[in-house]
């Protein structure tokens, strides 16, 4: 997949988590079709800026867990994001709360360093 498809699939996955417009098979569909690193970074900022202890954010949440529990594709990949070096140099030298409001800006920067 092209550097720009892959964005607009990430984007359209965390927007879709977060405000409700995508399915938990959408979602899933466009979770395995993501790079693993991109995928990890879309739950743990989605989980990051949506804290339990936060009564709104609920029903992101329940999306999630729903997206990282039911397919087994789904959980295989979001584990190897997880242990990806990308991911553990991000979260080295940044913190995903930081990018509250800037999603976007976090999966730019990501897919600019799977690029390089």
């Amino acid at each position: 997949m092209n550097a720009m498809n892959e964005r607009q699939d990430a984007v359209r996955l965390l927007e879709g988590i977060e405000n409700g417009s995508l399915s938990t098979g959408d979602a899933a569909r466009l979770a395995e079709r993501i790079d693993p690193v991109l995928l990890y970074a879309v739950v743990s900022f989605l989980r990051a800026v949506h804290p339990a202890s936060d009564p709104a954010a609920q029903a992101v949440l329940d999306r999630v867990v729903r997206l990282t529990s039911e397919s087994p594709a789904v959980i295989r990949r979001h584990g190897e994001g997880e242990t990806d070096p990308i991911s553990r140099w991000f979260e080295s030298e940044y913190d995903f709360k930081s990018f509250r409001g800037r999603g976007i800006d976090l999966l730019d920067l990501l897919i600019d360093k799977i690029e390089s």
